[in-house]
């Protein structure tokens, strides 16, 4: 069965690289998107509280009012939804000590597990998709990968 996404065709002057990168992320973008969905309905979770618990997970605590930032939501918003993972004991707030105005959002030992779980959902996805290329054309295709990759974090965000 076609899916919206099958439907994108770019502009006649587009170039091959252009049709080859809007492919590649229309498809991406649906199966990552299936696999981060199918494991938050499994776990129980939002997409904005795994985003946050994964943000913690790979660059540690964070401040509360960093929260809204993160995830793009208003400063009531956040706060509203770190008190209901503090209490589904995902995170926990702490004080920073000499600031007491300052608070800490960091993962509990559950909220680990659940990150962890999301981290390796993500490597067996990558693993799959990773397993369909042939072996000779592994290394030339995480070349290219970085080289777009590189590309990609240069460009800035408007």
């Amino acid at each position: 069965m076609d899916s919206c996404q099958d439907a994108i065709t770019p502009p006649k002057e587009s170039g091959l690289l252009d049709e080859a990168i809007m492919e590649w992320t229309a498809i991406f973008a649906r199966l990552w998107m299936y696999e981060i969905n199918r494991f938050n309905r499994e776990t129980g979770l939002t997409f904005g509280q795994m985003n946050l618990l994964l943000h913690i997970h790979y660059h540690g605590p964070c401040e509360v009012s960093d929260v809204s930032e993160l995830l793009q939501v208003s400063p009531p918003g956040a706060s509203q939804m770190v008190e209901r993972m503090v209490q589904q004991g995902l995170v926990k707030r702490r004080e920073v000590s000499g600031d007491r105005r300052v608070r800490l959002v960091e993962l509990t030992e559950q909220g680990q597990r659940k990150a962890d779980g999301s981290v390796n959902s993500h490597l067996n996805w990558i693993r799959n998709l990773a397993g369909r290329i042939e072996p000779d054309q592994r290394k030339e295709a995480a070349r290219h990968l970085r080289e777009l990759t590189d590309k990609a974090s240069q460009m800035e965000l408007v």
